[in-house]
């Protein structure tokens, strides 16, 4: 049984959350000014990484906006999450959440969209596989292949879209093409508009879908569907400079996110705690490292399931 959380866990702060939005888009904004200012390959490349880390950590913004837990009023909320997050990555927020809620209902079932879309459902897998999929990820070709099964899941479960979807939608499109529009503007104006597909796209399609698996593999990956959902998620206990990359925004709270949807990131670290000492967070589903995550669902494919 879920145990109730003190109301102070599930209070949303606008501070908090904006502050989050503005060190990100500070991250990504010193990227660039590096990459311009020092125009070295090993300052491009630190500066790639970094950028699609940070891509990461907006996806987890569009999550907490499709969670209504980004900012308190429900107007800002969506707006912030599409034009902050969502639209600098290509996304439609209200899209998302859909797909998302529905991962919510029942993580790791035959239609989980998180599953489908990352490709966890068959895990464990071996260890030349787990690197082969890894590699299709930071070369690109990960990337088609998810849009492609995106695609065709949404064609399997197709129904004609409401009047006010299709609103929302168009005001999703035209905030996705004014943002990469000030983008390229912008470094259009500083006379460096391939960055735009250097640091921008380039990161967008290779390493934000590495990290971006990573965190999907460890979150569920060999996991079944389970009634209570601590069992079928798992969790890092411990920040690192392995979360900074792969669990931005406290994501690696993932038991504990699923048992409380509605409690922001910046109060996730409590959760644990208080979950911890009441003696809720399986001891099996607990890790150190994503390294370990990576070294068991691999090594188990001749052994069964963790």
């Amino acid at each position: 049984m879920r145990h109730a959380l003190p109301a102070h866990l599930t209070t949303v702060s606008n501070p908090r959350a904006l502050l989050a939005i503005a060190l990100d888009w500070a991250l990504i904004i010193a990227c660039f000014v590096a990459a311009i200012r020092f125009p070295h390959p090993l300052v491009f490349l630190a500066s790639a990484i970094l950028i699609a880390r940070t891509q990461l950590a907006l996806a987890v913004l569009m999550h907490e906006s499709a969670h209504g837990t980004l900012l308190s009023q429900q107007r800002l909320n969506d707006i912030a999450g599409q034009l902050f997050a969502a639209a600098p990555l290509l996304l439609v927020m209200d899209f998302y959440r859909r797909g998302h809620l529905q991962h919510h209902r029942a993580p790791m079932a035959a239609d989980d969209p998180v599953a489908i879309t990352f490709g966890i459902d068959d895990y464990p897998v071996t260890r030349e596989e787990l690197r082969w999929r890894l590699f299709k990820d930071a070369t690109g070709i990960g990337y088609f292949l998810s849009v492609r099964r995106l695609v065709r899941a949404r064609e399997r479960a197709r129904t004609p879209l409401r009047t006010a979807s299709q609103g929302k939608a168009f005001h999703a499109i035209a905030s996705i093409v004014a943002v990469q529009g000030t983008m390229i503007g912008l470094l259009a104006a500083a006379g460096h508009a391939a960055l735009y597909a250097g640091l921008w796209i380039l990161p967008a399609v290779t390493l934000l879908p590495l990290f971006g698996r990573i965190r999907a593999i460890t979150e569920h990956a060999g996991y079944r569907a389970s009634e209570d959902q601590r069992l079928s998620a798992r969790t890092v206990v411990r920040r690192s400079w392995q979360t900074f990359f792969v669990g931005p925004h406290a994501i690696h709270y993932h038991i504990e996110h699923h048992e409380y949807p509605r409690v922001p990131f910046y109060r996730l670290a409590r959760v644990h705690t208080l979950m911890a000492q009441q003696g809720r967070l399986p001891a099996a589903n607990l890790y150190r490292s994503y390294g370990q995550v990576l070294k068991d669902v691999s090594q188990l494919a001749n052994t069964g399931s963790h």
